[in-house]
């Protein structure tokens, strides 16, 4: 055959063969999605010409024709295996087509069957297998027919009688078979063409040079493949610096990569990263053809440290890799890369892509601050600068790239929309972004976009009609330790009694129950072995694992023979201050809007350790200026946790940055300490943060401290009527982060207390994020048979009088599968029979929506009369909210209300009489608040 139809994937098939028909047979034939179709994946109502591709033979068929297609993933060299294939995928289906009895039988029955499959059948008469086939469906209906071989049994003959008139209705069954389907594509060349990513044997870029209908495209082959060539040897490196390896070479990504877990809303459906994309990915996702029911986009969001850039790095190297395969203008380290690529993924169980879409990564905390004035810009332009950049044949411009894009399926992975923090830079952004997916959908591309993110923040809920948000799951310890010797090999570089050293520790972190609980992430897997494999101790939290990981820096620095090592000895607590002012002016820096990659340049870290030594009374102008410099210096090559960048300096990962900034907010007092976490609580931006600086407070047997804590959580919510604090809470999401985070296990008092308030979440009208909720307390509850029994009796006992139901019921429906996915101990399960008896329980009447008791409370509550602007303008801001017509001006009316503490507290106390009970309204005032929370606070907190 001309066209290797083996090439395509059964989604893509399936595409093929519905374009196909529509091709021959016009509009009118109807396409069914994936999915249960009742054996129809495409039909047709009327009368067809059915024939031979040349058109030589043809037939009229008339009434209702069904189609179904059958792609064989493994064609065989035999024709009579793949013959014998086909015939017992047809049986099935005759089988499916002739049962009666069942719930839900296949109806109408057709007047013809239409298979499509790649299988090419022979004509050879009588032992072909067209003739075969044949032969088998005549002996499948003889059967039937043949009354001899009945048996006195009443139900089996009826059985009979209704499955032979099933049967005999389907007057007509044909093939269009691989050949034939050769041959088709051979005469509809405007079909064929949309599937070259799959059919072109050659790779992408000779492909395009020898294009001849799209000359601006043919003209930029050099510059696409430029791009290509030089991404795939340094946008494919990951640096170990990022977990505290002090080597700075960039490492392969397919040599550290694991495949990572992955869970979808609902759970039950566990699977992985690379599984999930790459499979979405080898689907035709033009919106006119694709078999992709639902959204055909992915956000894909992860815990800090979860491993998100590695693994969007990977999946776009793994696009590179099946696009410049084969191609003669590659070097030796280009050809070691893709053959290293191809080899780890298939050690994973993947292959590479068969679609070969054109792949693009672009780091949208870079993209923000690079365009900064110009984010109104097309994001199309900004991709056609980037790659101009790495061309020196001449740049490419947005309208060849547009016309590439329809040409050809392309994968673009927009990382780190997390890191995107301030509001309207964070808006225009995703506005850039999902207008780029709308273009490409209005011009029916064939594009699949992957979206990263952390999942504290993410409250937009991107166009969910096009994109599915999809959350990275904590590793297995299984897994952790897959990916812990993985690592090690790599880092310690053969060295096999110190990998050996790693793997036994691991192993055994993996049977500790107070340990296994660190082997969450990569991140914390690889800080976690680098700390054994500096001699240094496991502390079974999240902030001493990290405090650990610095102070094995600090450790292996003193015993090497460097400059470093003499500044450690005379100057250590200043290097220890210096890392914290450095990290928590970078995190105060990254929240705005030009600098969400932020550094800081030698000037202004000269700057914070002048004052350092100033504070200390050393004489940083003077005597000791030589300090000052010699620090300065270090840090040009790497001082500990603080790296060189093209711009200035900063940390190679973000928790380690927000680690320093948690200690500098520590550094007071506790009382100014509890206020800082006050004011930083409701910001996702600070969230990690934060949870270092509550750790950091747990690490500690200073009990005064950990009541604090959890008197924080508990109470914050309460007078805190600038964010509608009563209705709208942020303490039991806090309470569940801090169970997650671990930092009260080993205070069973502290840690029921924090339980007791995080299982508030089930209180909202609409619970956000709740399969994030409900993996947090199962995770709790498997921690043993105490914990189990803490969760279940809080559940009967503190949610019967103020859950909400549908919410409750809505937890009791997902449960059960979060708890296979969990793969909980059995003592466990029996949470999913508690939720549902705490659903169905009586529960008090749903609160009423008084709007006119609203408007009589703001119209008479006692304020002064400036006032009366400020509240009406809210009034009308939530009367538009009830009538959909809310706009940004109401928005800022609201907003305005809200940051006047009286005025605050007057809508505050009337949104009891509608808020309880109205969701629209419940909703829409949680995401104008999930904005507000992202207003700057850095200048605030050391005020």
């Amino acid at each position: 055959m001309k066209h290797q139809l083996q090439l395509l994937s059964p989604g893509a098939f399936q595409s093929m063969a519905a374009a196909l028909a529509i091709a021959q047979f016009g509009s009118g034939v109807q396409v069914m999605g994936a999915g249960k179709d009742g054996g129809r994946d495409l039909y047709f109502e009327g009368s067809l010409t059915f024939g031979s591709a040349d058109g030589s033979t043809s037939e009229t068929l008339t009434g209702y024709t069904v189609f179904q297609v059958k792609h064989h993933d493994k064609v065989s060299d035999s024709e009579t295996a793949n013959a014998s294939w086909l015939w017992g995928e047809v049986k099935k289906e005759l089988d499916a087509w002739s049962e009666w009895d069942k719930k839900d039988p296949r109806d109408p029955v057709p007047d013809q069957l239409i298979f499509i499959t790649n299988v090419a059948l022979t004509p050879v008469q009588n032992t072909g297998g067209h003739d075969v086939i044949r032969k088998n469906i005549k002996a499948y209906r003889d059967k039937l027919n043949d009354a001899s071989r009945d048996i006195d049994d009443q139900n089996a003959i009826l059985d009979k009688v209704q499955r032979r008139k099933r049967i005999a209705h389907i007057k007509t069954i044909r093939f269009w078979d691989g050949n034939q389907l050769d041959a088709l594509l051979s005469t509809s060349d405007a079909v064929r063409r949309r599937f070259d990513a799959f059919l072109t044997a050659s790779d992408v870029f000779t492909f395009i040079s020898e294009l001849t209908g799209n000359v601006p495209v043919k003209d930029s082959e050099p510059v696409l493949l430029d791009q290509a060539r030089t991404e795939l040897l340094s946008d494919g490196l990951v640096y170990f610096d990022d977990a505290g390896d002090r080597d700075n070479r960039g490492i392969p990504v397919h040599e550290v990569a694991i495949d990572l877990p992955v869970t979808f809303p609902g759970g039950g459906n566990r699977s992985t990263v690379l599984g999930h994309v790459l499979g979405r990915g080898d689907n035709i996702l033009a919106r006119d053809i694709t078999a992709v029911d639902g959204p055909r986009h992915i956000v894909l969001t992860g815990q800090p440290g979860n491993g998100k850039t590695t693994i969007s790095k990977l999946i776009v190297q793994a696009y590179r890799v099946a696009a410049l395969k084969g191609s003669t203008a590659l070097a030796a380290n280009h050809d070691a890369v893709i053959a290293g690529t191809e080899a780890v993924l298939q050690k994973l169980g993947h292959e590479l892509p068969r679609h070969r879409r054109w792949p693009l990564r672009i780091d949208l905390a870079h993209y923000a601050e690079e365009r900064g004035h110009k984010l109104d810009e097309s994001l199309m332009r900004y991709v056609s600068e980037r790659i101009s950049k790495k061309s020196n044949h001449g740049t490419v411009t947005p309208a060849t790239l547009t016309s590439w894009l329809r040409a050809w399926p392309w994968v673009v992975v927009f990382d780190g929309l997390d890191e995107v923090t301030e509001p309207e830079t964070r808006r225009t952004v995703i506005e850039r972004v999902v207008e780029f997916v709308n273009n490409a959908e209005g011009d029916r591309c064939d594009l699949l976009a992957v979206i990263t993110t952390r999942p504290v923040g993410y409250t937009e809920s991107i166009d969910p009609t096009s994109f599915e948000t999809v959350a990275l799951d904590d590793l297995t310890p299984n897994e952790a330790l897959a990916f812990g010797a993985k690592a090690a090999q790599v880092r310690l570089n053969g060295d096999e009694e110190r990998i050996d050293k790693v793997t036994v520790a691991l192993r055994n972190a993996a049977q500790d129950e107070n340990l296994v609980k660190l082997l969450r992430t990569p991140l914390q897997v690889l800080i976690l072995s680098i700390i054994v494999d500096g001699a240094g101790t496991i502390a079974p939290d999240r902030y001493s694992l990290f405090w650990s990981y610095y102070d094995t820096v600090v450790r292996r620095e003193r015993n090497k023979p460097t400059m470093v090592r003499t500044l450690l000895t005379k100057y250590e607590p200043f290097i220890h201050q210096l890392h914290e002012r450095a990290g928590f002016v970078l995190q105060q820096r990254s929240e705005t809007a030009d600098h969400s990659t932020a550094v800081l340049t030698e000037p202004e870290l000269r700057d914070i350790v002048w004052h350092i030594l100033d504070e200390a009374e050393f004489q940083p102008d003077g005597h000791h200026s030589d300090v000052l410099d010699s620090i300065i210096k270090s840090a040009t090559q790497r001082l500990l946790l603080i790296a060189p960048r093209s711009d200035g300096f900063g940390f190679d990962v973000r928790s380690l940055q927000e680690l320093m900034a948690a200690r500098r907010i520590s550094d007071a007092p506790l009382e100014t300490l509890i206020d800082r976490l006050r004011l930083l609580a409701p910001s996702p931006h600070w969230r990690n943060t934060w949870l270092f600086a509550t750790g950091r407070m747990f690490a500690e047997p200073r009990a005064h401290e950990h009541q604090a804590v959890v008197e924080l959580v508990e109470t914050i919510d309460v007078g805190a009527a600038e964010r509608i604090g009563e209705h709208l809470p942020i303490g039991p999401e806090l309470a569940l982060d801090i169970l997650d985070d671990g930092m009260a296990r080993a205070w069973p008092s502290w840690s029921r207390r924090i339980l007791a308030h995080g299982l508030h979440v089930l209180d909202a009208l609409s619970a956000f994020n709740l399969d994030r909720a409900l993996r947090i307390l199962l995770r709790y509850a498997d921690g043993g048979a105490d914990q189990r029994d803490a969760v279940a009796r809080m559940i009967r006992d503190d949610l019967t009088a103020t859950a909400n139901r549908l919410t409750l019921a809505s937890a009791a429906e997902m449960v059960p599968a979060i708890e296979r996915d969990l793969r909980v101990h059995e003592r466990t399960l029996g949470l999913s029979f508690v939720f549902d008896q705490i659903a169905r329980s009586p529960h008090p009447a749903s609160p009423r929506v008084d709007w006119d008791a609203l408007n009589e409370e703001l119209d008479t509550s006692p304020h002064p009369d400036t006032l009366d602007p400020v509240i009406r303008g809210a009034a009308d801001a939530l009367e538009a909210i009830k009538n959909e017509v809310f706009t940004e001006e109401h928005e800022a009316d609201l907003v305005a209300c809200l940051n006047h503490p009286e005025a605050a507290e007057v809508l505050s106390a009337a949104l009891t009489h509608v808020l309880p009970g109205d969701v629209g309204l419940f909703l829409q005032l949680r995401s104008v608040l999930s904005q507000r929370f992202r207003d700057p606070l850095g200048d605030r907190i050391l005020a």
